[in-house]
């Protein structure tokens, strides 16, 4: 059991955050997630890694051990493979220090400005959008 005052996502609570909203105003997390290039759908961590081959690699995918929709960016930097949670269990699409109000728009957001995603432990870059069906 994780105590209530540890954030889940070993992340600072939002006193001092930044949001970041897209452009077209929407506000369904999952929005367009089916027309993007780079989400693989309900594939397991395992499946994902196996298409990860080089670093700034990534996708999106669902997960397929949670009972609630959960979706986890699969990437790998520095030789590593990291899988990232997208969605805090409040249901706010969030990084360490932004919020956005899509996982396409945190997507878009990072890629197009070549700003990692860091995590407790490690910054993930994405470089190279891995597609369905590759």
């Amino acid at each position: 059991m994780i105590p209530r005052e540890r954030d889940v996502f070993d992340m600072p609570p939002f006193n001092q955050h930044t949001p970041v909203f897209s452009k077209n105003g929407e506000n369904d997390p999952i929005a367009d997630l089916e027309s993007e290039i780079w989400f693989h759908g309900r594939i397991s961590r395992a499946e994902a890694e196996s298409l990860l081959q080089k670093d700034g690699d990534f996708l999106v995918r669902e997960s397929t051990n949670t009972l609630e929709r959960q979706f986890v960016l699969s990437g790998m930097q520095d030789n590593n493979k990291k899988h990232l949670l997208l969605i805090d269990p409040e249901g706010v699409v969030r990084t360490k220090d932004r919020m956005f109000n899509s996982v396409s728009h945190l997507i878009q957001f990072h890629y197009e400005n070549a700003l990692p995603i860091i995590s407790a432990e490690s910054a993930l870059v994405l470089r190279n959008k891995i597609p369905r069906n590759c």
